[in-house]
């Protein structure tokens, strides 16, 4: 099945909204059954359907728990931290990350290892990309 940018999507994707739509979640139940959802998602393989739901599920999550006011303390946190946890609640790789920011793959490794300092460019793709603040990645 083709989508009206004409890339290709997995049925998986629209079986997947069929059981959740993907919309704004309007209260803390919404919300409970998309990160219940969401956990069972997480685990096992994922094709580019499943991954794509994923994402927009997150992002849902996400935006309804700035809009309810949930807070965690990430002061202690690293900018490797945040980036490890958003990939993963993405379901996206460290490649696929490089690609969408346009930084080298083998780069981007070395940065998130600790073998590299993060570049002046790095650190505005991905604070643009996940919504971190620039001075995560200087401490």
């Amino acid at each position: 099945m083709r989508t009206a940018n004409s890339r290709p999507v997995s049925d998986t994707y629209f079986d997947l909204v069929r059981e959740f739509p993907l919309r704004r979640l309007k209260n803390g139940a919404e919300h409970a059954q998309a990160k219940r959802l969401y956990l069972r998602l997480s685990t096992g393989k994922a094709d580019q359907g499943k991954r794509q739901y994923i994402q927009v599920l997150v992002d849902l999550m996400g935006e309804y728990e700035r809009r309810a006011g949930f807070a965690l303390d990430t002061s202690k946190l690293t900018a490797v931290d945040l980036i490890q946890h958003r990939l993963e609640a993405r379901g996206m790789s460290v490649a696929a990350l490089a690609k969408e920011v346009g930084i080298p793959q083998p780069n981007l490794s070395a940065m998130l290892a600790g073998k590299r300092d993060w570049s002046k460019a790095a650190i505005r793709s991905l604070s643009a990309f996940f919504h971190i603040r620039a001075e995560r990645f200087l401490q």
